[in-house]
């Protein structure tokens, strides 16, 4: 396979040209489209690092670029990056997509993104064409953004598409969740562990098989997996100490300094297998799952309101290493 220079922004969803695994999922959504039988709204909902927003940009690109040059490649899986519609869409200018996300230096989908798609919405499509709305990391929508959201899929227009991208470890709403037909992604280990060999392979990332091992023994989904190495090869993650509190710590201090949220995911996800360690442990299990309880709540509670990150992760390193 050819050798892929990593960007920075590489590893975005909107970004990978290939797609892995997702084989049975993508049959079935073309299936249901040639048929007129796609739900107008479709949630998404898995762990996070599956590969769940990298399937809709495949998905909605194969449907955007049918009669374009350098279509969608179905026998591979594979986006041509000299596409029209791939090309517009990693633009944020084409005319028959919208992405609505929580922003890097944001806690929280605000109201405004969501009224400013509203607005989208109820324009005419270029060329009456089908439209595309993806709702990326939907956990972030807070109260007000989701009452504004459900005004407008509650009255579905059959010419558009909404794609709700859901992190299950995460509640979302249940009047949201209650509007959408829901699809469930769901990997074995075998399978997440071709996947994770693969995006090594595309990005030429080389690590010790013994600290990979490590981590898998800690992660496992391969997005996390390949975040992680990715931090690991910019010393952001120390390898010579890699106990999960001090990868926690690492984390905290990365995203404080960077001002980007992007990696919470992660920070969490080190969070819930620190506590899953220290309950198999311990025997005062109520006290481990109280000081558990905290942490997510302050977690939730940084994402849905304007609270100060410094604070937040004071709590909960608090919590983590006194608790």
């Amino acid at each position: 396979m050819k050798k892929k220079e990593i960007f920075t922004t590489d590893f975005l969803p909107n970004k990978q040209e290939k797609l892995f695994s997702y084989e049975q999922y993508f049959k079935l959504f073309i299936k249901l489209y040639n048929n007129n039988l796609l739900p107008n709204n479709i949630l998404l909902s898995g762990q996070s690092g599956l590969g769940k927003s990298t399937f809709a940009y495949h998905f909605i690109n194969s449907i955007l670029s049918n009669k374009e040059d350098y279509s969608y490649d179905f026998m591979n899986f594979t986006v041509n990056p000299l596409n029209r519609s791939f090309r517009l869409i990693n633009n944020q200018c084409h005319p028959n997509f919208y992405l609505v996300e929580n922003f890097a230096d944001k806690q929280s989908i605000s109201i405004k993104q969501v009224k400013d798609m509203i607005n989208y919405f109820n324009k005419t499509s270029f060329e009456k064409k089908i439209k595309f709305i993806l709702i990326d990391n939907a956990e972030y929508l807070n109260l007000h953004s989701v009452n504004a959201l459900l005004k407008i899929i509650e009255e579905p227009n059959l010419n558009t598409f909404f794609i709700i991208i859901h992190n299950s470890t995460i509640k979302l709403a249940e009047t949201l969740k209650s509007r959408c037909i829901e699809f469930k992604i769901f990997f074995s280990n075998h399978e997440r562990q071709k996947i994770l060999e693969n995006l090594l392979i595309y990005y030429d990332l080389k690590i010790d098989i013994n600290l990979l091992e490590k981590i898998k023994s800690f992660y496992d989904t391969p997005g996390i997996i390949l975040n992680l190495v990715k931090l690991i090869k910019e010393a952001v993650i120390d390898v010579n100490n890699p106990n999960l509190i001090n990868v926690i710590s690492n984390l905290m201090e990365f995203i404080v300094r960077n001002k980007n949220n992007t990696n919470l995911n992660l920070l969490q996800n080190t969070i819930e297998l620190f506590f899953f360690h220290e309950l198999k442990k311990t025997n005062n299990k109520r006290k481990i799952s109280l000081n558990y309880s905290k942490v997510l709540e302050s977690l939730n509670s940084f994402r849905k309101y304007n609270i100060d990150m410094n604070n937040t992760f004071y709590e909960i390193k608090e919590n983590i290493v006194h608790g």
